[in-house]
C-alpha cells in the first residue's frame, strides 16, 4: 500500500534569510521528514534533511524560488520528479546531483522501511550573477538543470571529497561564531569544487561568448526587449521576450549583459517590485492581489522577494495608504 501527502508551499522555508526547521510527521506512525535549515550568508543556505518511511510514501510539494541546489544523499535513497517532466530520477548513499529550482511542483518517493538522510546547498541566484557573470558558459549550464527539455540533473562521477565535506557540515562539532566559520568554509569548498566540476565537464572547449557577433538587428532587438520591460507592466518570461522581439534566448541572454550591464531577470524583478510597490502604496489591492498582478503564484513567495529587494513587508507598505485593507 502506498501513501500520499502534500506539502504546500514552502517557499518561505527555503529562501527565508533565517535559520528555521520543518517538520512533516506522518499520521499513524508512517514516519516523518525533518529539515533543518542554517543560512551562511544572505545567498547561500544549507538544509540538513532527514526521512523515516514505515510504508511506501509520495511526499507533494511545491515551490517558487529562484535558487540552485547541490544535493548530497548521505544515507539511504530517494525517487525523485519534477511534476513537469515524465522522468524520475533515482539518488542513493553517495549520489550528488545539481538543481535549479525557481516555480516548481515535485515529488518524493520514499520506500518502505526506509531512512534517507541528506545534505542540499542552495545558491540565490545573486550569488551565480555575481561571481559567474564572467562565465557566461557555465552559468548557463547550471540554469539549464531546470528546462525541462533538457537533462534535469547533472551529475559527478568523483564525489568522494564533496561526500567527506558534507558529513562534516551535517555533524559540525562546533556552535556559535566557530561554527559559522567552520560551515561556511566547508560549503564554500563544496561550491568550488561542483563549480569547477561541471566548468571541466560541460564547458571543455573555450568559451566562444566573447566571439559572438550582435548584429544591428541583434542589438535592436535586444533595446525592443528593454522597453517591454521597462515600459510596460508586462513581465514575460525568457522564452517569451525572445519570442516577442524575435531573437534567440542565448542572445537574448548575453546581449542583455553587454549592452545593459544586467541581466534580463535582475531587470524584470526590479521592475515589478517598483510596480508592485506603486500598486500597494495607491491603489486598493491586497497584498494577494498584487502579487498576482506582477507574476506570483503565491503570496509568499512576493512578500520574500519584496522584503528582500526593499528590505520592508508588503503589509508595512500598504499602512502608508490614506485607507488601507
Amino acid at each position: 500500500m502506498s501513501y500520499t501527502f502534500t506539502i504546500d508551499d514552502i517557499s518561505e522555508f527555503m529562501s527565508s534569510s533565517s535559520n528555521n526547521d520543518f517538520t512533516l510527521s506522518l499520521p499513524n506512525d508512517l514516519g516523518y521528514m525533518r529539515s533543518k535549515k542554517e543560512v551562511i550568508n544572505d545567498d547561500i543556505l544549507i538544509f540538513k534533511t532527514q526521512a523515516k518511511s514505515n510504508e511506501n510514501i509520495s511526499i507533494h510539494s511545491n515551490s517558487d524560488v529562484d535558487i540552485l541546489f547541490i544535493n548530497i544523499i548521505l544515507e539511504g535513497k530517494m525517487e525523485y520528479r519534477a511534476n513537469s517532466s515524465d522522468k524520475s530520477e533515482l539518488f542513493k548513499k553517495n549520489d550528488l546531483y545539481i538543481k535549479y529550482i525557481d516555480k516548481c511542483e515535485s515529488t518524493s518517493k520514499l520506500e518502505k522501511n526506509s531512512f534517507s538522510k541528506g545534505l542540499a546547498i542552495g545558491i540565490k541566484s545573486d550569488f551565480l550573477e555575481k561571481y559567474l557573470s564572467k562565465e557566461f558558459c557555465l552559468l548557463e549550464k547550471l540554469r539549464k538543470s531546470k528546462d525541462k527539455n533538457v537533462s534535469t540533473f547533472i551529475h559527478k562521477q568523483d564525489t568522494l571529497a564533496n561526500i567527506k565535506l558534507a558529513n562534516e557540515l551535517f555533524n559540525s562539532p562546533f556552535c556559535g561564531k566557530l561554527n559559522d566559520i567552520y560551515l561556511q568554509s566547508k560549503v564554500l569548498e563544496i561550491i568550488y569544487n561542483e563549480f569547477n566540476e561541471v566548468n571541466n565537464c560541460f564547458c571543455k572547449t573555450k568559451c566562444s561568448c566573447e566571439n559572438i557577433k550582435l548584429s544591428n538587428d541583434d542589438i535592436d532587438a535586444l533595446y525592443r526587449a528593454k522597453d517591454i520591460i521597462l515600459l510596460t507592466q508586462d513581465f514575460p518570461d525568457l522564452p517569451t521576450l525572445a519570442r516577442k522581439v524575435a531573437i534567440n534566448e542565448f542572445k537574448l541572454k548575453f546581449g542583455f549583459k553587454k549592452l545593459f550591464n544586467t541581466t534580463v531577470g535582475q531587470m524584470i524583478l526590479e521592475q515589478k517590485m517598483l510596480y508592485a510597490k506603486q500598486l500597494l502604496e495607491n491603489s486598493e489591492y491586497s497584498v494577494s492581489e498584487v502579487a498576482f498582478y506582477v507574476g506570483y503564484k503565491y503570496q509568499q513567495s512576493f512578500s520574500n522577494a519584496f522584503f528582500q529587494f526593499f528590505g520592508v513587508r508588503p503589509k508595512d507598505v500598504m499602512k502608508t495608504r490614506k485607507y488601507y485593507y
